[in-house]
């Protein structure tokens, strides 16, 4: 009995013992400067996350929050004992309505609040493919081809960092599927999103509908419509919009 006291007494005096210099540790850092200014910073960099909005059977992704991590942020720069802004550790909030749990529904565009849009190009032919990525390098283009086309090019295609969209995702290079049926369900795999499809014009007709987040088709089938294309492209640069991949418009 005696030996069994002991042991008890010997078990509460280690976890207070663990207990106190736990208090007093995070007593001393809350008073460190160093943690008094990350803290002071704090409603600098806090932003709360924004749901998707869903209508019906569509969804426009949310944005997430951010938050700094006051703990991993202060163990960063204990290490130089000095405030860094570039030491900075953060949280990333994701948004209670996110396209993360509404995979069923169809992505009508990217967020509202940033400048971004995304174009796909809708191609048949491997060697306008060839010259768009030639003369395009380093514009985030996203490509939308058929199942056939990508069949007979998977080799080439297997390469390629843009992001692809077809029908359905019956191969492994598809990223997104895509439809104009707004009643459509999602039974593809992947993310399934509605373009707005500009067919002739494309510079008149891109400006009647151009706004943050929007995703627009053009098909390519000849070299007037690559000259359309690079019109095009200098033209919403000018307008100071972003052109981005399909990924990066639709993250939260």
């Amino acid at each position: 009995m005696k030996k069994t006291f002991n042991i008890i007494l010997t078990f509460l005096l280690l976890s207070f013992s663990f207990y106190y210099t736990n208090v007093v540790s995070n007593y001393l850092k809350n008073k460190d400067p160093l943690m008094i200014k990350i803290k002071s910073q704090e409603f600098k960099y806090k932003k709360n996350p924004t749901n998707a909005i869903i209508k019906d059977n569509t969804i426009i992704p949310g944005v997430s929050g951010i938050s700094i991590n006051i703990d991993a942020s202060y163990a960063n720069m204990k290490k130089i004992n000095n405030y860094s802004e570039n030491l900075l550790v953060f949280n990333y909030l994701k948004p209670k309505i996110s396209l993360e749990n509404n995979k069923d529904k169809l992505i009508i565009q990217g967020n509202l609040k940033n400048k971004n849009i995304s174009i796909i190009l809708k191609i048949n032919n491997l060697n306008i493919l060839k010259q768009i990525l030639e003369e395009n390098k380093n514009t985030n283009l996203n490509f939308l081809f058929s199942n056939n086309f990508i069949q007979e090019n998977a080799p080439f295609l297997e390469n390629l960092t843009n992001n692809i969209v077809s029908e359905t995702s019956t191969n492994n290079l598809t990223d997104y599927c895509y439809t104009f049926n707004f009643q459509k369900e999602n039974t593809c795999k992947k993310p399934m999103i509605v373009p707005t499809m500009i067919t002739h014009d494309y510079y008149y007709n891109t400006y009647q509908v151009l706004e943050n987040g929007k995703i627009l088709l053009y098909q390519l089938i000849n070299e007037n419509s690559l000259q359309e294309l690079k019109i095009l492209l200098s033209g919403i640069r000018n307008l100071n919009y972003n052109i981005v991949s399909l990924d990066n418009l639709l993250k939260e």
